[in-house]
Parts: structure tokens; sequence; C-alpha cells
């Protein structure tokens, strides 16, 4: 496993895939589930704080697929949807490396599959979208209007994703470039 992993990573240096952790715009992304907050720092200083709501089941990470839970660790807005059904969304590239590693030593997930998923991450690409770990993981709008709306900015609701007010993820969409790093705390 370790010369895969060694050859995996001279593979990616020749081919001039970096993945450094910021953003061109200096902008990050953190999510602090607990709080249910989302914070868009430029530099050291916070610029815009949100309120969020999250996965049903919003206690600890997310493992697999359907639990209902949101992420946690670091992760890269790799896509970005004007026209989803959740208003705007900004697609995370989870499940990431580190999470296909976790799957990996507990036995979820094939070296094959995590190979797929890191190969990914270097590209800044979408990961795979048939593992057992779930995937389309975002930051996204409530796309819902009158009670709808009401019921799902006061409560945990998503699969798994990161919602905010319509007009808060359009805000957040037109700040936040593909390559904006984020990261979600419990």
């Amino acid at each position: 496993m370790r010369i895969f992993v060694c050859s995996l990573l001279l593979i990616a240096a020749l081919l001039g895939v970096v993945v450094d952790g910021t953003a061109e715009s200096g902008l990050r992304i953190v999510v602090w589930k607990a709080r249910r907050e989302l914070w868009v720092f430029r530099g050291g200083d916070v610029v815009r704080r949100y309120s969020v709501s999250l996965g049903r089941e919003p206690k600890g990470p997310k493992r697999l697929r359907g639990d209902g839970r949101t992420p946690e660790g670091r992760y890269l807005v790799v896509d970005k949807k004007a026209d989803s059904k959740f208003h705007r969304f900004l697609a995370l590239n989870y499940p990431s490396a580190a999470d296909a590693e976790q799957a990996l030593r507990d036995g979820l997930i094939t070296a094959d599959v995590w190979a797929d998923v890191w190969i990914a991450e270097v590209r800044h690409r979408h990961p795979p979208t048939d593992t057992i770990l779930g995937t389309r993981v975002g930051i996204h709008g409530i796309g819902a209007t009158g009670v709808r709306e009401r019921l799902r900015r006061v409560s945990d609701w998503t699969e798994g994703c990161v919602a905010l007010s319509d007009r808060d993820i359009e805000e957040l969409f037109e700040m936040a470039p593909i390559g904006t790093p984020v990261e979600i705390f419990e």
C-alpha cells in the first residue's frame, strides 16, 4: 500500500497537480456544526456569518451514503451550480482522500476506490459518485417558500449538506470561487 501511495504522489507531482489548500481569492469557509453557523474568512478576518441547517443526523462525521450526516474535515468547492433545485449549489469534494482513507481502514471500500477518490482530489474534481460513502455533498440554499422555507430554516433536514437561506447562498455563491477551501467542524 505504501508503495502504491508513493507512486500516486509521484505521478501527481510529475503531472504538476498540486493541492495547496488556499483559494486564489484568499477566501476560506468554516462551518461550525454545533453552532449551526458558517463563517467566511478573507485572510484572518471574518467577513460574513450565516446561520445554517445540516443533515438530519448532525452528530458525528458522515461515513455512509444515506446516513443523513454532514461530513467533518477539509474540503474544496469543486463546482458551482446556479440552477440547483435548492436554488444555488456549491459542490464539495466529499468524500475527500481523508474520508476514503478512513473508509479503507474500516474495510468499507477497496484500494481501487480509495485511489479514485485520491486522484479526483489532487485534480480538484468531483469524487466518484458510486461509492458507499455517498456523494454530492455541498453548500446550498433552501429552494422553498412559505411554511416549508420557515421549517427548513429552523431544523436539520438535508441528506448531509449545509443549507443557508436562498438570499444567503446567493451572496456566498458570488463570493466563493471554485477552489475555495471549506472546513467543517463538529
